[in-house]
């Protein structure tokens, strides 16, 4: 990024201070720029995080904390971290008396929390102070460095019982970050930038993002892709389940209040897209569906015209009329399969027929979701979600539907797998 001022409105990245730390303490020389987190969803901005800078006495250049983190040890370094909340604290309490119903990401740095420290009621009295309340409070940890885990515990444990809100930051899809996640429970997980950036285009980074999503879903906690330079991967990122967003794409940091018109007209226009997006998704799975089920319902309506003892016998008849069909196959009411199963070979790839074979005449299905969804709910037709078919390892959607009962007790349920990336 460029270079900036303490009064321009971007931060930027500058070069290590030239000058000590401890000067900069002993003036109370930082300052907090706030970068704000949306909702697409809810087409809002719904929290900002406060970033703090060190300024130089005299050229007024930013200082990044890592910088700053670098030179001090022990109580100068606490002293810092309290300073830097403490400006983000006091710069937040003037935007919340214009904007109610916003929240405070509030960044601590991890390597200061120690036995002693731990509990010292110093941030819970400094929200006091400002008249907050602790609730409107993320405090966002990050595990890096020297932290001590039992120390960021107890922490976690105290603030939470002060009804602050707890996140943690930089979280990828690594064992030791998953881990952090199951053991402090927090109700905001944010992802690391470099998971994020260059999202749309690596599918190793989407199964990343989806791997900490579903995490995060059984848990009840809520997810932020951080780094969100452009349209495309936010698209990508809400499309895998993030819940909100924060990146330059939506507003760099800014001094004082952020939820400008130029930021809302920003949002709207990613929910604009978003929708559009989830709905030609829709219309595509939609008329898939209805493909497969004119197919499946057209073979059900001839194979119904026949007695049950003839119906076996008819299944061959359909494959060049659907090319689209893997498999056709009867079971009785119980789920147990009663006839061969009848299939177009030419599906099955060759080196796959050892892994994937058609199933037996015998073999039982009652676990299967095509058979208990339209047993165990009373239905008389059902059509499943794509799966891949153990048949021919193929995506298929499978049709059943209740043939005509002539005898009590002698009901035959067709399947028809469908290959749905033929339809």
């Amino acid at each position: 990024m460029e270079n900036l001022t303490a009064v321009e409105t971007s931060v930027g990245r500058l070069e290590p201070p030239s000058f000590s730390p401890l000067d900069l303490l002993e003036q109370k020389s930082v300052t907090s720029f706030f970068q704000p987190i949306v909702s697409v969803k809810k087409i809002s901005v719904v929290g900002l995080e406060a970033l703090g800078r060190g300024v130089e006495a005299g050229s007024q250049r930013l200082i990044e904390p890592q910088d700053l983190y670098q030179g001090l040890e022990g109580q100068p370094k606490l002293a810092l971290d309290r300073l830097f909340r403490a400006k983000g604290l006091e710069g937040f309490a003037q935007i919340r008396s214009k904007v109610s119903d916003i929240l405070l990401f509030l960044n601590v740095e991890s390597s200061i929390l120690t036995p002693e420290v731990v509990g010292s009621g110093h941030l819970l009295q400094k929200v006091k102070d400002l008249v907050l309340e602790p609730s409107t409070i993320v405090i966002e940890i990050s595990q890096a460095g020297k932290a001590d885990p039992a120390a960021i515990q107890k922490f976690v444990e105290t603030q939470r019982a002060n009804n602050f809100l707890i996140g943690l930051e930089d979280i990828d899809n690594s064992r030791e970050k998953l881990n952090h996640v199951l053991q402090l429970n927090p109700d905001v997980v944010k992802l690391e930038a470099g998971l994020v950036q260059g999202l749309a285009k690596d599918a190793y980074k989407r199964e990343g993002v989806r791997t900490v999503v579903n995490l995060a879903q059984k848990m009840g906690t809520l997810v932020i892709a951080n780094g969100v330079e452009n349209e495309d991967d936010a698209l990508a990122a809400l499309d895998l389940g993030v819940d909100m967003l924060q990146g330059g794409y939506f507003s760099k940091p800014q001094k004082g209040d952020t939820s400008t018109l130029g930021l809302k007209a920003r949002i709207v226009f990613m929910a604009s897209r978003y929708r559009r997006m989830m709905s030609e998704r829709m219309k595509r799975v939609k008329n898939r569906r209805d493909r497969c089920q004119d197919i499946a319902l057209s073979i059900f309506g001839e194979l119904s015209q026949f007695p049950p003892e003839e119906v076996e016998g008819k299944l061959g008849g359909f494959f060049n009329r659907h090319p689209q069909l893997e498999c056709l196959y009867l079971l009785n009411q119980d789920g147990v399969q009663v006839s061969e199963t009848v299939c177009n070979l030419r599906k099955v790839a060759v080196r796959k027929q050892f892994l994937f074979q058609p199933a037996p005449k015998g073999t039982d299905h009652s676990l299967k979701e095509y058979y208990y969804a339209l047993a165990y709910n009373h239905l008389n037709r059902y059509l499943t979600d794509p799966y891949i078919s153990l048949a021919s390892g193929n995506p298929c959607i499978t049709f059943t539907g209740v043939l005509p009962q002539v005898e009590a007790g002698k009901s035959q349920i067709l399947c028809a797998d469908i290959d749905v990336s033929q339809v």
